[in-house]
């Protein structure tokens, strides 16, 4: 019962300051999930050192927040897109410097380095699409899409542990996650849908069929990303991915499903709008 107060009161802290940094406008958003995107790459790298891996941390790290910045500077139309070129002499940095760090798998330590990159940095950098829109001849600052997404995610989770809890029979992914179940997954699909639903009636400016679609694809996608992270735990034998939040884990573990959902939704919205 402790535990789960603990656990109750620091996930309600966490939802409170991610959606108040969210609504109080462009900087307090830009500035949080910078700082978010770049501990959430420490915390992969720092976890792949346990793979016998040795990734390029500092400028791993560097990169990682360019590409936020860089996002959120071409979303906001300060600058065009031309500049991410500039990462490309960034990722050949990242070869050369190889050659005078002298550590083991070298091959390996360059492929995880760029790997946290596409897989932590560039979901965060996908989520300034979210929020920046262009409405002739300026760009506006619209959180509601992006709340969106997580409140699909916020709600999933809840409905999986509920239904899983209550009716869990067949195992979802067994041999990667034994807790998982189909029950729980339809019942945060289900779960989901209804508060897609809900925000319909509060964010009238996009349709229900679009809400819906997008909480499909993040209870979709969410899953899978929540999978991979537990696969990559599992494979050196780890209960979570840190210790950022007490009875919640790392911030991989709490952003897992976003990992995917970011990049998927952008694909959706990109090819609907």
């Amino acid at each position: 019962m402790k535990d789960l107060g603990i656990r109750t009161m620091w996930g309600t802290l966490f939802v409170i300051v991610l959606t108040g940094a969210i609504l109080l406008g462009p900087y307090a958003y830009a500035m949080l999930f910078l700082v978010l995107s770049i501990f959430t790459l420490k915390e992969f790298y720092q976890l792949t050192t346990q793979f016998g891996f040795s990734p390029q941390l500092i400028p791993g790290l560097f990169v990682g927040g360019i590409i936020f910045i860089l996002s959120f500077l071409e979303t906001n139309n300060i600058l065009t897109s031309k500049l991410y070129f500039v990462l490309v002499p960034m990722i050949f940095f990242f070869l050369v410097n190889e050659l005078y760090r002298r550590k083991e798998n070298p091959l390996g330590n360059i492929a995880i380095t760029v790997l946290g990159n596409l897989y932590v940095s560039v979901p965060f950098s996908m989520l300034n699409y979210f929020v920046f829109r262009s409405n002739s001849p300026e760009i506006v600052y619209n959180s509601s899409l992006l709340i969106s997404i997580f409140i699909f995610i916020w709600s999933s989770d809840s409905g999986a542990y509920l239904f899983g809890c209550k009716f869990g029979r067949r195992r979802l992914f067994e041999r990667i996650s034994p807790k998982k179940s189909w029950e729980g997954f339809f019942g945060g699909l289900i779960t989901a849908i209804v508060a897609a639903w809900l925000l319909s009636l509060i964010f009238t400016q996009y349709s229900f069929s679009l809400l819906v679609l997008l909480s499909v694809v993040t209870v979709l996608a969410g899953t899978m990303g929540d999978l991979i992270e537990s696969m990559f735990k599992r494979s050196i034998g780890v209960k979570d991915s840190g210790q950022f939040m007490p009875g919640h884990g790392g911030l991989l573990d709490r952003f897992d499903s976003l990992l995917l959902a970011s990049p998927m939704n952008f694909f959706v919205l990109q090819i609907l709008q």
